[in-house]
C-alpha cells in the first residue's frame, strides 16, 4: 500500500476502500448490505459484483466508505480489486468447511500481492450454531497464521455484530495511514533527522563581510450503490 493514494471526495472526505472476498454462499451480501442498512437480506442473485457507498463518522471523522462485494469467477481479473482496496475482508460460513478452506486460499493471494494491506478474517452464520463444522479455535488459528483481523459474526442478528468488523477495519486502515503519513523531517544540508537520538542540529554558520564588518548568516539550502436484487426481512 505504500504506493497508493488516499482518495478524497471533494478533497475533504477521505476514502475508505473496502472488498469483501470468499466462496459463494458465504453470506457476504448479506454482511455488507446489514452494515449498509441495518437489516437483513434473504435472497439475492450471488453472481452479482456490486459496489455499496456510505458515510460514516469514525472517531468524529466524516468518511466515506466503498465496499465491494465481489463475485469472483474462473476468468475474473484480480487486479481489478489488488489495486483499489484498502483493506480485505475475508469470509467463510462457520457451517462449511469448503467455504473455510476457500478463505485460506484468499489468505494466501492478498498477502503475497497485497502485503501491507489490513486483512481481517469473519467466520459468519453464528446464528447457525447447530450446523457449525468449524471451530472458533479454528478461525483463529488460521488468523493467526497470517497475522490478520479475526471475528466470527452474523447478518441475521444485532446489526453490532456486523458494524464491529467493519468499524474494526476502518480503524486498522486509518492506523495504517496514520504510520504511512508520519514522514521525518530532513535538512538537506545540515543532514539532520529529528527523529534521530542524540543528534543536534548545527548553529547557522556566520560569515564576516570584510567591507562593513557586519555578521551575515549563511542560509541553509532551501530545501453507488449499484442496484442488486434482494429482498430485505426487518
Amino acid at each position: 500500500m505504500s504506493g497508493k493514494k488516499f482518495g478524497h471526495r471533494n478533497g475533504q472526505i477521505p476514502d475508505y476502500n473496502i472488498v469483501l472476498l470468499g466462496q459463494i454462499g458465504v453470506g457476504k451480501s448479506a454482511l455488507t448490505v446489514k452494515y449498509i442498512t441495518r437489516r437483513f437480506i434473504m435472497e439475492y442473485d450471488p453472481n452479482i459484483e456490486d459496489t455499496y457507498t456510505k458515510h460514516e463518522d469514525l472517531d468524529g471523522t466524516e468518511i466515506s466508505v466503498h465496499i465491494m462485494d465481489t463475485c469472483d469467477k474462473e476468468t475474473s481479473d484480480q487486479n481489478r480489486y489488488l489495486r483499489w482496496a484498502d483493506a480485505f475482508i475475508i469470509v467463510y460460513s462457520i457451517t462449511n468447511s469448503g467455504s473455510f478452506e476457500k478463505a485460506r486460499g484468499y489468505l494466501q493471494d492478498v498477502k503475497t500481492h497485497a502485503k501491507d494491506v489490513p486483512v481481517a478474517l469473519v467466520g459468519n452464520k453464528i446464528d447457525l450454531e447447530r450446523y457449525r463444522q468449524i471451530s472458533k479455535e479454528e478461525g483463529s488459528a488460521l488468523s493467526t497464521e497470517f497475522d490478520c483481523l479475526f471475528y466470527e459474526t452474523t447478518a441475521a442478528e444485532e446489526f453490532e455484530y456486523v458494524e464491529d468488523v467493519f468499524h474494526g477495519v476502518l480503524h486498522e486502515i486509518q492506523k495504517e495511514r496514520s504510520q504511512l503519513n508520519f514522514q521525518p523531517l530532513f535538512i538537506s544540508e545540515e543532514k539532520f533527522h529529528v527523529g534521530h537520538k542524540g543528534a543536534r542540529p548545527k548553529s547557522p554558520k556566520v560569515i564576516v563581510d570584510k567591507k562593513e564588518d557586519k555578521p551575515v548568516k549563511k542560509n541553509s539550502t532551501s530545501f453507488k450503490l449499484f442496484n442488486k436484487s434482494f429482498k430485505i426481512f426487518n
